[in-house]
């Protein structure tokens, strides 16, 4: 929460709203609190209290880079061994995805982000290495490991992505030297020590990089090997995923309804996620093309976010296609949202990734207490079409079309059904109640060891 406000006057309730918007989306964008007393909100105001303030800026003039701090960060950067660009969800929120590219592409710099940093490059860039963290890959935590410096933009170099901060996993900073630009000064210096920290929005201050490399560097700057590395190493954890994203089981493999998804969506698809397979996966392995398409719930992972997410995002892009990628735990919590989705009209496909449990939270239960009340939902073999609840009944009855599948090779079918329908539209999809794979490291890694001693308990 950014402020609070209560309005006791009723003559002030236009300017506080007035401040309370601009507050709320200037700097690092948050919410603002404005409690109104129904007398107030009772009270008759002249007009001249709101017409007064039509002479107000809607937005503030956004700091930058001095060209000095400008230098030294693109000559760090083109004299490091091995450099490296962490980019967070800043890059999203400052719309810099256009500055990012150019800037990336002229000085050769490879980029790992944070889940909340996907889809600042398309996942299919040449020099796009993917998520680091508990669930990056191998060559994507090698490499953040293996930097000498490390140009973080518009990130917290939160715990999930960072393997809990541990060493020797994700970051060994010390001795990697980072350079950290955030337009939130709180948040520089905030999880690592920063030799040189900037405050400035990420789209003016990559405008500013890109000049000074076009100066420094006009012919831009070869990548070196990194490029061949990236390539085989795609190539290699799609041979390896093949087994998993093509299996006929089911309930199904997550990693084949995600595939089959990516392959029947279009390129610029927006796309939300909730708690769970659907955004630890989404983040691995589901390819984002257009930067800002895909909405997902970091820091606190609220469960219950996708559904309404979805909304809002049709709402705003209506000419886009629409799907919400959300478990049955995430979807048991909003369903409410296909009221809104069918008095407004409006198409989108809610995929319902059920594997009748709440998965994170059994794991952890099960190493704390042993057993799995309450989190675990079992359904007898081949009893599938029988499980409670039916989420494609419970469409229905909202006045949405609803289907549950009833073999892998449903998914195609429907999926094309429900995307050309023009309806509000959920799929309710059996799914294996498995792991995402990890390479990384999360001090509550004890939901993928359920077994094991707790990890995340402090011991003396």
């Amino acid at each position: 929460m950014k402020r609070a406000w209560r309005v006791d006057d009723p003559t002030l309730f236009a300017e506080i709203i007035d401040k309370a918007f601009l507050l709320a989306e200037s700097g690092q964008p948050g919410p603002v609190l404005v409690d109104v007393p129904m007398d107030v909100f009772s009270a008759e105001v002249d007009s001249h209290f709101f017409t007064r303030l039509d002479g107000n800026t809607r937005t503030l003039r956004k700091p930058s880079l001095d060209l000095k701090t400008a230098h030294e960060i693109v000559r760090r950067m083109a004299d490091a061994r091995q450099p490296l660009i962490y980019a967070g969800g800043g890059i999203v929120l400052a719309q810099a995805w256009d500055e990012l590219r150019a800037f990336v592409d002229h000085l050769g710099v490879p980029v790992a982000h944070s889940l909340m940093g996907k889809g600042g490059l398309p996942d299919d860039h040449p020099l796009l290495l993917g998520m680091s963290g508990f669930w990056g890959t191998k060559l994507v935590n090698d490499t953040c490991l293996a930097a000498d410096w490390v140009l973080g933009l518009g990130t917290r170099f939160k715990e999930a992505d960072c393997s809990s901060w541990y060493r020797n996993y994700t970051f060994n900073i010390p001795p990697t030297r980072l350079i950290h630009i955030d337009i939130e000064p709180s948040e520089i210096g905030r999880n690592f020590a920063t030799e040189l920290g900037a405050i400035a929005d990420l789209k003016e201050a990559l405008g500013v990089l890109l000049q000074v490399a076009r100066e420094l560097f006009p012919s831009g700057r070869k990548p070196g090997r990194i490029i061949e590395q990236i390539a085989a190493n795609r190539r290699e954890f799609a041979a390896a995923n093949k087994a998993m994203a093509t299996s006929d089981a089911f309930p199904m493999m997550p990693e084949r309804i995600l595939a089959e998804v990516r392959a029947l969506l279009p390129r610029d698809a927006i796309i939300t996620t909730d708690v769970g397979w659907n955004k630890n996966g989404v983040g691995q392995q589901f390819p984002i093309y257009t930067p800002g398409s895909v909405l997902t719930p970091g820091g606190y992972a609220t469960m219950g976010f996708g559904p309404p997410a979805a909304i809002g995002a049709k709402i705003a892009r209506p000419d886009r296609t629409v799907i919400s990628l959300v478990g049955d735990g995430g979807f048991g919590q909003n369903p409410a949202a296909l009221a809104t989705a069918v008095e407004h009209k409006l198409a989108i496909v809610w995929l319902v990734m059920n594997n009748n449990a709440y998965g994170t939270i059994a794991g952890l239960q099960k190493a704390a207490y042993g057993l799995t009340h309450g989190t675990l939902f079992p359904v007898a073999e081949g009893s599938w079409s029988e499980q409670k609840p039916n989420y494609a009944d419970i469409a229905r009855a909202y006045g949405c079309e609803g289907e549950r599948l009833k073999s892998a090779a449903d998914l195609a079918p429907a999926l094309r059904r429900a995307l050309s329908s023009g309806r509000p539209y959920v799929l309710d999809v059996p799914m294996k109640n498995n792991p995402t794979p990890t390479t990384g490291h999360w001090n509550i890694l004890d939901i993928y060891a359920p077994d094991k001693q707790l990890e995340h308990v402090a011991t003396d």
